[in-house]
């Protein structure tokens, strides 16, 4: 039987904690019209990289009420955007954000804790003027693809001229700062197209509907130089990338947790991950990515408990009360909860094909649906993609387009970047050490067990106690996937339990 709990709805605020209110995130440039003011205040993306192709998905909250904004991205030619699921995000999210449990006491009576609940720390239309046909963008630019998305109106840009793209975001009615033209110049310079995105939010809409760019092939570059358009003083980063290989930053420095400092406060009921978090991003000036999280299999295959003996992971969402064994099949669960699906049937193959060396293969054109009569027949030896979409829940069949899923890892990274940081793109590259990161830790230290103990606790020399093969009867491992305040973080919950 599987037991386990739900941890309170606490990560998005606990999260916010670890940021100061002055930061913002975006990955490309986002522009407001003058009479308007758009702060981003979180920022999620994702990076799948293959031979085939590089798809980057990008999720921006803002403050504010605007009335429209645009959002610019540098991208290769040949890109084609397409709207995301809510789902996709708040599973990622969730199931690897880090989760910190109470260490190991012992109190002197014969009493001991083991795991307590843990702390969560770680997300108008375009007019003929516009569109560079004529007025203020001039015949410079060229107009590759006009369309709309879920709710956007996307415009993908062509120029070869320096100033042309600044000019046709002017003619558009943005403000733009003229700092920005040798940024923007530079991607023109390095025959990069750009994609423009316009929303129109509702009242008291605050998340966008994530996108996803998809690239013909391998790009491991995210254009940090666009995030200094638009951003505060830091922008806070969230990365999660899909490839063979467990990612690092090529050309930043890179940083994991010190785990081993590890405290847990039985007062407060909380550790000291947010500090040691802080202080391990601010090596070489800010420059630093963290890695939170990183599994072989990480998507596809059922991850260990927190200690071997512990058995597997096992997601539960509470909109629906299902159970999940794997990450995918949690992404599945989440779209059924979200009301993005009602088609749950492709997660019964999740686990036999993230077991497979063969090659994943979308026999669909770029940007056409999986269901379209376009769509041609996959190689011999190659995984249909198709089978790996729930419905319109496709983000996991567009992510391994390309790769062999025996191969592939799921990592986290995370940035706290100073604008000084934003002068280079991020690279990202296999990391040296191709070793698993865990998001699970119990913390070794324990403080104010007092309060644990009635007065009369001492903890165990040495710190948190691993405990396994004693006897015992095996602990439940649990900590809260609470969904990101993005897509709805009061509308359901998730738990992670072991199987």
């Amino acid at each position: 039987m599987r037991t386990g709990f739900v941890v309170p709805v606490l990560a998005a605020t606990l999260l916010a904690a670890l940021t100061t209110t002055d930061e913002a995130a975006a990955c490309g440039g986002c522009f407001a019209p003058p009479s308007q003011s758009t702060v981003v205040s979180a920022h999620r993306m994702a990076l799948s990289i293959s031979p085939k192709q590089t798809v980057l998905w990008d999720q921006i909250q803002y403050d504010g009420d605007p009335e429209s904004f645009a959002w610019v991205l540098p991208v290769k030619p040949g890109a084609v955007i397409e709207v995301s699921t809510d789902a996709w995000f708040d599973t990622l999210d969730a199931a690897t954000t880090t989760q910190i449990f109470q260490a190991s006491v012992d109190c002197g009576d014969g009493n001991s804790s083991g795991f307590g609940c843990g702390d969560a720390l770680a997300g108008r239309s375009f007019s003929a003027s516009e569109d560079g046909s004529n007025g203020g963008g001039g015949p410079s630019v060229t107009v590759v693809h006009r369309g709309t998305v879920g709710p956007y109106q996307t415009v993908t840009l062509s120029t070869d001229t320096p100033g042309a793209l600044n000019g046709w975001l002017d003619s558009a009615g943005y403000a733009i700062d003229p700092s920005t033209q040798p940024v923007i110049d530079a991607y023109i310079a390095e025959k990069f197209d750009f994609i423009a995105i316009k929303l129109q939010p509702g009242k008291d809409v605050k998340a966008m509907k994530p996108v996803r760019v998809v690239q013909p092939g391998a790009s491991p570059v995210l254009p940090l130089r666009m995030v200094a358009i638009g951003s505060g003083a830091n922008v806070a980063i969230t990365l999660f990338t899909i490839t063979e290989s467990r990612s690092a930053a090529k050309n930043f420095n890179n940083v994991v947790a010190p785990v081993d400092l590890l405290s847990w406060d039985f007062k407060t009921q909380g550790s000291n991950y947010g500090e040691l978090r802080t202080k391990v991003l601010e090596q070489k000036g800010g420059a630093s990515w963290l890695t939170s999280f990183a599994f072989q299999g990480g998507l596809l295959s059922q991850l260990p408990g927190l200690f071997s003996f512990q058995g597997f992971r096992t997601y539960t969402t509470a909109g629906n009360g299902s159970f999940a064994d794997t990450i995918a099949g949690a992404y599945v669960q989440q779209g059924i909860a979200n009301a993005e699906t009602m088609d749950g049937a492709c997660s019964a193959s999740f686990v036999n094909i993230g077991q497979s060396s063969a090659m994943v293969s979308n026999p669909c054109p770029a940007g056409v649906p999986l269901d379209d009569p376009s769509c041609g027949e996959v190689g011999t030896n190659e995984i249909d993609a198709r089978t790996l979409a729930c419905g319109k829940l496709d983000d996991l069949a567009i992510a391994l387009n390309g790769l062999h899923p025996k191969d592939v890892w799921l990592t986290r990274l995370e940035a706290n970047l100073p604008r000084a940081a934003l002068g280079s793109d991020l690279v990202v590259e296999p990391a040296d050490a191709q070793e698993s990161v865990d998001n699970m830790h119990q913390a070794r230290i324990g403080t104010n067990v007092e309060v644990f103990c009635d007065g009369s606790a001492a903890p165990i020399p040495g710190g948190g106690k691993k405990r396994g093969g004693d006897g015992r009867g095996p602990l439940v491992v649990a900590f809260g996937m609470a969904l990101a305040a993005l897509a709805a973080a009061a509308r359901r919950r998730i738990s992670v339990t072991r199987a």
